[in-house]
């Protein structure tokens, strides 16, 4: 099943896998400011609407350096971007503590439905079952 790719930039790549009704995420490196992933909002609405209510999402932030405060609003935009749009379960694999804690802290205050994971087998069984 090959993924679709709907945006791969030197921040991150979005794509998704229709037959699986999956989105996948990787967050690379630092983000400054919001205007370095000036389509990131744009690229998830067109995602979505590639989507069925009920997808799930595997996020691969074990490149992310961790992302200065006025980052936290994007991210909390793109969460909503995806809740609205009818994400049930979402897998984040982490390497970095820092980095864990701030995606924390966004994913409870939009009361995302994640989970943390080390490896992609990992987090790909738990999105399967």
């Amino acid at each position: 099943m090959p993924l679709v790719k709907i945006n791969e930039t030197k921040q991150y790549a979005i794509s998704i896998l229709p037959e699986k009704n999956r989105a996948y995420l990787k967050i690379i490196g630092f983000w400054r400011k919001p205007e370095v992933v000036p389509d990131y909002l744009k690229d998830w609405t067109k995602a979505t609407s590639l989507l069925k209510k009920g997808f799930t999402l595997l996020t691969d932030a074990s490149e992310m350096k961790t992302h200065p405060q006025e980052l936290r609003k994007l991210h909390e935009q793109a969460q909503a971007i995806l809740l609205k749009a009818g994400v049930s379960k979402v897998a984040e694999i982490l390497k970095d503590e820092v980095a864990e804690m701030q995606l924390n802290a966004v994913a409870k205050a939009t009361q995302f439905p994640k989970q943390n994971f080390r490896s992609v087998e990992e987090a790909e069984k738990w999105l399967d079952g």
